[in-house]
C-alpha cells in the first residue's frame, strides 16, 4: 500500500528541514518496544533508568505512552504535531497540549478500532472518559520520559540530526531538491506530482496543498519512515540520519602515539570525540575541560584544516574535517 503526499510548485518552494526532539521521543518508544539491535546500549541504559525511576505514576505514564505509539503500524497522529521551527522540547509539549480535542479524538478513536488489548482499552477509557484531563496526563507522561530516557542523549541525537541537515543543504545546492528527495529511504519515491510511500496503511484527511513539506531526520525511526499526512498539520516525513550506525559508538580512544605526539594529547582527545559534531560545551564537559580551553583548541584545529564549524541559529557545532578524518584512520 502507497501513502501518498501531494507536492504543488508552491510546496516545493516550501521544503523545510527541522530537528523535532518530540518526533525523536515518539519514534524512541517504538524502539523501546521493538528493541532493534542497533539501539541496544541506549535501550539497555533507559529500560533500567526508567525501572529506576520512583515516579509513582510510572506505570500509567508507561501505559499511555505505549498506547499512544503501539510497536508497529499506526501511531498517534495528534502525539507529533507539525514540529515548532528550533522548538524545544517544552515547546513540543505545548504543541502537543494545544492540539484541536477533535483531533486527539480521531486519534484516539483509531486506535480503538485496530486490535486493541484489553490494557490498551482501559487506558484510551481513561484518556477519553475526561479529555482535557487525559491530556494533561498524557503530557505529564512525555515530560518524565522525556527526562529519563531522551534528555540525556539528546545533544548527541541532535548533533546527529544536523550533521544531516548540513549534508542535505549541501546536497540541494549540488544536485537539487528532487536529488535529495530520492536519497531519504528506499520506500520514498518521488512522482510527478509528490512523494509515493510504501506503508502499511495510509491516512484519510489529508491537508490540502501548498503548506510545503518538513523533513526530519529521526535516529530512533531507523530502519522505516514515520509520515504525518492528515489535517490540519503540515505534512512531515521522518527519516535516518546519515551515521545512525554509529550513534552509540563510543569516541574512538586517543592514543598516546604517534597522534597524540604530532597534535599534543589534548588536541586529539578533541579530534577523537568529533565523531558527531559537537558545541564547545559539549566536548568541554566530555573531557573536564574548560570551555575557553577546548575554544582555544578549536579554533587551532579548525585553522589546520583538522576540523570545521556548522552554525545552527545561535549555537556552533565543530566536527572533524576530512584531513582530521584521515589522520584518526591512521592511528
Amino acid at each position: 500500500m502507497h501513502m501518498h503526499i501531494r507536492l504543488t510548485a508552491e510546496d516545493l518552494t516550501k521544503i523545510r528541514f527541522e530537528s523535532s526532539p518530540l518526533w525523536e521521543a515518539a519514534a524512541s518508544i517504538r524502539a523501546l518496544q521493538r528493541q532493534p539491535a542497533i539501539h541496544r546500549p541506549w535501550i539497555e541504559a533507559t529500560t533500567s533508568a526508567l525501572a529506576a525511576s520512583t515516579e509513582p505514576h510510572k506505570s500509567r505514564h508507561l501505559d499511555i505512552l505505549t498506547t499512544l505509539v503501539r510497536p508497529r503500524g499506526y501511531m498517534a497522529d495528534a502525539l507529533t504535531p507539525t514540529p515548532s521551527r528550533q522548538g524545544t522540547f517544552a515547546d513540543s509539549l505545548a504543541d502537543v497540549a494545544a492540539v484541536d480535542h477533535e483531533v486527539w479524538r480521531e486519534s484516539l478513536a483509531y486506535l480503538r478500532g485496530h486490535e486493541p488489548t484489553p490494557r490498551i482499552l482501559a487506558t484510551l477509557d481513561l484518556l477519553e472518559r475526561d479529555l482535557p484531563a487525559g491530556l494533561e496526563m498524557i503530557v505529564e507522561a512525555l515530560a518524565w520520559y522525556w527526562e529519563i530516557a531522551l534528555e540525556p542523549w539528546w545533544p548527541r541525537l541532535r548533533s546527529l540530526q544536523l550533521e544531516d541537515i548540513d549534508w542535505r543543504l549541501a546536497q540541494i545546492s549540488r544536485n537539487g531538491m528532487a536529488e535529495v528527495l530520492k536519497s531519504l529511504h528506499p520506500s520514498v519515491v518521488p512522482t510527478p506530482d509528490g512523494l509515493d510511500i510504501v506503508r502499511g496503511c495510509d491516512a484519510t484527511g489529508h491537508p490540502d496543498p501548498g503548506a510545503g513539506l518538513i523533513l526530519v531526520p529521526n535516529a530512533f525511526i531507523w530502519p522505516e519512515t514515520l509520515v504525518l499526512n492528515v489535517a490540519p498539520f503540515v505534512p512531515t516525513l521522518t527519516y535516518a540520519p546519515r551515521g545512525v550506525g554509529r550513534l552509540w559508538e563510543s569516541a574512538p580512544s586517543c592514543p598516546d602515539a604517534p597522534l597524540a605526539k604530532l597534535l599534543g594529547r589534548t588536541r586529539a582527545q578533541i579530534l577523537a570525540q568529533l565523531d558527531v559534531p559537537m558545541t564547545t560545551t559539549q566536548l568541554a564537559c566530555a573531557l573536564d575541560l574548560a570551555p575557553a580551553t577546548v575554544n582555544t583548541h578549536l579554533k587551532v584545529m579548525s585553522e589546520g584544516g583538522l576540523a570545521e564549524s556548522l552554525r545552527t541559529g545561535r549555537e556552533v557545532f565543530y566536527r572533524r574535517a576530512d584531513v582530521g578524518e584521515s589522520l584518526l584512520a591512521r592511528r
